[in-house]
């Protein structure tokens, strides 16, 4: 399904300049690529979520003024931030009701798995602990090691605000997708407990700015 956002033709500029960092020479990995077809193919909702979780991280990396090696790793985990689910049955994935106990343990190994599947790669060992830490809260209440303020990367705090907000406004098999003032209602009631209160702020913004410009 299409997510609700639309990028204005200033997002897209950003993102265009920003890629030009992400495919500089060295920062392609092939496997990698490879590895996100299959996940294409295996389930297409979770490898266009990542898209536009990239595309969403990498405008919130810019907006707080990163410097561009970490809007680059930010990118890079955002794109392959989900990959660990290519170890999840689609019967999992896509379950529409309550997930079982042994299901929910499943679905939390997937940032463990994911950093494991790219570590290897050298251009991408930080990106690959950021992967780790996309599911871990402002509070310490996350998965998988329950880390907490200063013990997350700044991508991965990022990455965690990013992945909820499109999760939230896009269409799931056991719901209708959220408006962007409910989605953004929900956001703001996490800022101290699962989200880190700038990422959460300066996703916040950005998404409004985006809305004005569609």
């Amino acid at each position: 399904m299409k997510s609700r956002l639309d990028p204005s033709t200033a997002a897209r500029q950003s993102r265009e300049r920003w890629d030009s960092q992400f495919s500089a020479p060295g920062t392609y990995v092939p496997a990698l690529d490879a590895l996100m077809q299959i996940l294409d193919a295996k389930d297409g909702y979770t490898a266009l979520h990542c898209r536009r979780v990239r595309e969403l991280a990498q405008l919130v990396a810019v907006k707080m003024d990163w410097q561009p090696l970490m809007v680059r790793t930010t990118m890079l985990a955002a794109y392959y931030h989900d990959i660990g689910k290519l170890g999840i049955c689609n019967c999992v994935l896509n379950k529409p009701g309550r997930l079982s106990p042994a299901e929910r343990e499943a679905m939390q190994r997937h940032p463990t798995v994911g950093r494991e599947l790219i570590e290897s790669f050298l251009i991408v060992q930080r990106a690959a602990v950021v992967i780790e830490q996309h599911h871990e809260s402002w509070d310490g209440s996350g998965y998988p090691h329950g880390a907490a303020e200063d013990n997350i990367l700044p991508e991965a705090r990022i990455l965690r605000v990013c992945d909820v907000y499109d999760a939230l406004v896009t269409d799931r098999p056991y719901r209708q997708g959220y408006a962007h003032d409910e989605a953004a209602q929900i956001i703001r009631e996490g800022i101290g407990t699962e989200f880190e209160p700038q990422a959460a702020e300066t996703l916040l913004c950005v998404t409004q700015q985006l809305r004005m410009a569609a």
